[in-house]
């Protein structure tokens, strides 16, 4: 009864991924609206992997309770291979009128039936196992104890950090409400809005790993009494040597790399006689592992060689979860600082002596949303002392400038940013390779409530205010364009407290 339990619900749960990869590569298909050599491989392959584990379904008993899995799995099989019929065969019209959200609730009806089939199978598997002993018990308790102490301080490590976001924004809303000018109300309104994606992101990225994260160590501590049954001292080595592999390499590789590495080792798994050789070798792929080692080979041919790689899978890819927590939240410190940078700058009437790259680098994290979709930035920083500027007017300058060049290059560019000592003073240099002005309007671009924009999209005043505030600064700002090449010189002098 435990064994067939168990094998009923690893079946249903490989079953659940595997329609779940059959279902993207068949929207892949319908999206593109053509089916190309490498997507009809890669549909063959899913199907046959997909029929394999339906047979071994098929053979389990009490078949009564899986009668509605076979009639969703059939439905939705059908008006699929329909629509994909209807690409093979060119008929794009036909095509047009495929009815998405039939489809999508029929997947979304079997995906839910499997998951209860799942949980009732693993109800029944966790009812007849027997209870570990007091070692194990002990053992998986610490384990659970250690886990929800480093759950509970990452926890506060991610309040802290949004309580630190909130603040950011408090700030800077205080910020806006002192801005009287309609340019830098305009500019700011876009610099929240890129800020709150450039926030989201990440977050999506924390709970989509801490979700991940949660299921495989779950699955990691039910198994993990039965490894001293189940493998021998020397499957063992092997099976924490694979372990140790995937986590030194954990790469990060695009979508077509991770198929051809996955045909790869499902290929020399097939060579060697594996069975189960694709979804082994998908988990391998997963976890990192670039090729077959002699060193764990026997593990694979062993007995429980498939439930060898669950277990390593699982505990891998706990540490890969993780790694991916910490990048996103690395990010978000880097979003939230520029934000704290950008709401400190506030009008007191003071100079303060600072460096501008700092400024500079404030803007550019702010706009790091529009800029990192198709603008290339350079940046040539050259040693520069410090000088006495209104940090939070230079601020806007910066702002203004890139925020400009980011607008003439929608379609893409490089976005150049120089800083040079001169004598007595610094040059800053902002250069884009945007559409250009136009030789009839450069000499009224600084004029005020000049503009080229549509209406409502600006009110002519930024580079106006800019000239006004390096002119309080007795510095200059001069610029030279042509089509692909704008280039505005700013002049800062040392100045004085």
């Amino acid at each position: 009864m435990t064994e067939e339990s168990g094998n009923a619900r690893l079946l249903l749960t490989k079953l659940k991924e595997q329609v779940s990869r059959l279902n993207s590569l068949e929207w892949e298909g319908i999206s593109k609206g053509e089916i190309d050599e490498n997507l009809t491989e890669e549909l063959a392959e899913n199907r046959e992997s997909t029929d394999i584990i339906i047979a071994e379904i098929r053979q389990l008993k009490e078949q009564d309770n899986l009668k509605k899995l076979w009639d969703l799995y059939i439905s939705y099989d059908n008006i699929m291979n329909n629509s994909l019929q209807l690409i093979a065969q060119k008929k794009i019209a036909d095509v047009k009128q495929i009815n998405a959200l039939k489809i999508d609730k029929i997947f979304d009806e079997l995906y839910a039936e499997i998951n209860i089939l799942e949980k009732r199978y693993a109800n029944k598997h966790k009812q007849a196992r027997q209870f570990a002993d007091v070692g194990t018990t002990f053992a998986l308790i610490m384990a659970a104890f250690v886990i929800g102490i480093l759950s509970y301080k990452y926890s506060q490590r991610l309040l802290n950090k949004n309580q630190q976001l909130k603040t950011a924004l408090i700030d800077l809303q205080q910020t806006q409400n002192q801005l009287v000018q309609r340019e830098k109300m305009a500019a700011l309104g876009q610099l929240i809005a890129g800020v709150a994606h450039e926030i989201n992101n990440p977050l999506g990225a924390i709970q989509a790993s801490a979700n991940n994260t949660d299921k495989a160590l779950k699955e990691f501590l039910n198994e993990l009494p039965h490894l001293h049954q189940r493998l021998s001292p020397k499957e063992e080595d092997s099976l924490f040597l694979l372990i140790t592999q995937a986590l030194e390499t954990q790469p990060s590789i695009d979508s077509s790399e991770a198929r051809a590495l996955k045909r790869r080792i499902i290929t020399q798994l097939k060579e060697h006689d594996i069975e189960n050789a694709r979804y082994i070798g998908n988990l391998l792929a997963d976890i990192g592992v670039p090729e077959i080692s002699n060193l764990w080979l026997p593990l694979l041919k062993g007995e429980y060689g498939e439930w060898a790689i669950e277990f390593a899978y699982n505990l891998a890819s706990s540490f890969s979860n993780n790694q991916i927590i910490l990048r996103a939240v690395e990010r978000s410190s880097k979003t939230i600082f520029a934000l704290k940078s950008y709401a400190r700058f506030q009008p007191n009437g003071q100079k303060e002596l600072i460096n501008v790259v700092n400024g500079l680098e404030t803007v550019l994290e702010i706009y790091h949303n529009q800029l990192k979709r198709s603008i290339n930035v350079i940046r040539d920083y050259q040693d520069i002392p410090k000088i006495w500027v209104y940090p939070d007017e230079l601020i806007q300058v910066w702002t203004n400038l890139i925020h400009n060049a980011i607008h003439a290059m929608e379609s893409g560019g490089t976005l150049t940013i120089s800083t040079h000592q001169q004598e007595n003073g610094v040059q800053v240099i902002i250069k884009d390779t945007g559409l250009g002005i136009p030789p009839d309007v450069l000499p009224k671009i600084f004029d005020p409530f000049f503009t080229t924009k549509s209406a409502g999209e600006g009110s002519g005043l930024g580079l106006h205010i800019c000239q006004k505030i390096i002119d309080k600064h007795q510095g200059y700002i001069k610029v030279d364009s042509q089509p692909g090449d704008t280039v505005f010189y700013i002049g800062l002098p040392l100045g004085n407290s």
